[in-house]
């Protein structure tokens, strides 16, 4: 059983095995005949703000120097697009989405965003099917070695990524996703062009494209024009 397998990978057995489907299944699923299915949108809900909770309560409690500001930094370096996608790979997460033939063809399993979205519907039901102190656990393990290796507090300042993460979530408009438009030059110094794009009205749609020696570096660009941007927009509202 496909379930099986993933309960096994993330060391949790349901009880109520319904709850592992509905996290598993896309709302592209969810038309037509299968309209009473269930997808797992309420569970990323569910999951996203655990994942929060769990993560700022450990932090402060790791850091207890630290102020608001630079709690949330590493909060927000913990809990992204880049890190929850390459956590529900490990899960395997991308082959065991229920997902209507469209996405199935344009390959949206491997989109970060709908990655992230899984991951934290898979946490939100492993909390609805057990308790806090399970999901609480959880966490902290799946969580131990990013915790360990987290960033330093000066490197914040140079982290785009992670600041336009912080100001995003603050402005309520959703997670950046990054994608690589192309890359030219010799292979063993080319150059990557990287787009970044925020979700508007449902739709994923594309602010700034920048380019890097690495894909990394190239995002990293993307963001500092697009936090230069919000923040402009953010000074002419309040001069209005």
């Amino acid at each position: 059983m496909i379930q099986q397998s993933l309960e096994q990978v993330i060391g949790y057995k349901f009880k109520n095995r319904d709850l592992l489907i509905e996290a598993l299944t896309h709302k592209s699923y969810c038309i037509n005949e299968k309209k009473r299915q269930s997808h797992n949108e309420r569970l990323e809900f569910l999951g996203d703000a655990i994942l929060g909770f769990v993560l700022a309560e450990q932090l402060m409690q790791i850091f207890p120097q630290d102020n608001e500001g630079l709690l949330s930094k590493k909060r927000a370096s913990l809990v992204n697009q880049d890190v929850l996608a390459k956590k529900a790979l490990a899960f395997k997460l991308d082959s065991l989405l229920i997902m209507g033939p469209g996405e199935k063809e344009q390959e949206s399993n491997l989109k970060p965003r709908i990655l992230c979205s899984v991951y934290e519907a898979v946490l939100g039901a492993v909390y609805l099917d057990s308790d806090y102190a399970q999901i609480k656990a959880w966490v902290q393990k799946e969580f131990k070695t990013d915790i360990e290796q987290i960033k330093p507090d000066l490197e914040f300042e140079r982290d785009y990524k992670t600041r336009l993460q912080e100001l995003t979530q603050k402005l309520k408009l959703g997670t950046p996703e990054y994608q690589l438009i192309g890359s030219q030059g010799p292979s063993h110094n080319p150059e990557f062009l990287v787009g970044i794009f925020l979700n508007e009205n449902g739709k994923s749609v594309e602010k700034f494209r920048a380019t890097g020696k690495s894909k990394k570096a190239a995002e990293q660009s993307a963001a500092q024009q697009l936090i230069q941007s919000l923040e402009t927009e953010q000074v002419k509202r309040k001069s209005v």
